[in-house]
Parts: structure tokens; sequence; C-alpha cells
């Protein structure tokens, strides 16, 4: 969900979601928290493909991202995500597990990005 003081920033977007994903994230206090993750379809404006990335329920929504064609702003948008991930699980001590459950939910073995 596009905050509104984000929203003229996403001119163009159609809303629709090509990708989601959930699962829990637990942090060092014990909370726990289901985050969506979300990439929206590539939109074409001001000669550049830009997209939606967002980690609902964990971070906010900022950009858009963008890239030279809809294939690179896909990809900047799947770096995006795991790179946040990323630093929240490093920095702020956040446990991802798949929801419901105590397994590991491990974004880089998921999408099986070299480490």
């Amino acid at each position: 969900m596009i905050p509104e003081k984000f929203k003229q920033r996403f001119d163009g977007d159609s809303g629709v979601d090509i990708g989601t994903e959930s699962f829990d994230a637990e942090f060092p206090d014990g909370e726990l928290r289901t985050i969506t993750l979300r990439l929206g379809q590539p939109f074409y404006r001001d000669d550049y493909f830009w997209i939606r990335a967002e980690l609902e329920n964990l971070d906010r929504t900022d950009g858009p991202l963008g890239g030279e064609s809809s294939l690179d702003a896909i990809l900047t948008g799947v770096a995006f995500i795991i790179r946040r991930l990323e630093i929240y699980s490093s920095i702020h001590g956040l446990r991802y597990y798949w929801p419901g459950t105590k397994e590991p939910y491990d974004i880089k073995m998921y999408y099986l990005v070299p480490k």
C-alpha cells in the first residue's frame, strides 16, 4: 500500500502486484510480525521503467526503483528487497521464518542468490 505522501512518485503504477511472498519476522524483543513482500508491475514513465518494491509491515514504501528495461526494473526490485531484509537481519537482529513455523526463511537460499 503506497502511503498518500508517496503516491505522486508512482504516477503510472497500475497497482497490480506481479509477485508477493509472506513470512514471519521475529524481532530481538520477541515481537512477531507477518511481513509481505510486494513487487509491482513495471511501468514506463519519462523514458525509463519504474517498479514498486514493498516490505509491507516492516519498511516504508519509497522509490520507485528504476531500470533501463522492464526486466532491469524487476531485477532491481528483487535486489532491493533482498538487501533490505539483510539489513534488518544483520543490523536490527530480525529472524525470518516460514509462516506459523520456526523453520528459517532464508531469502538468499530461496531465490538462489550466491553468498
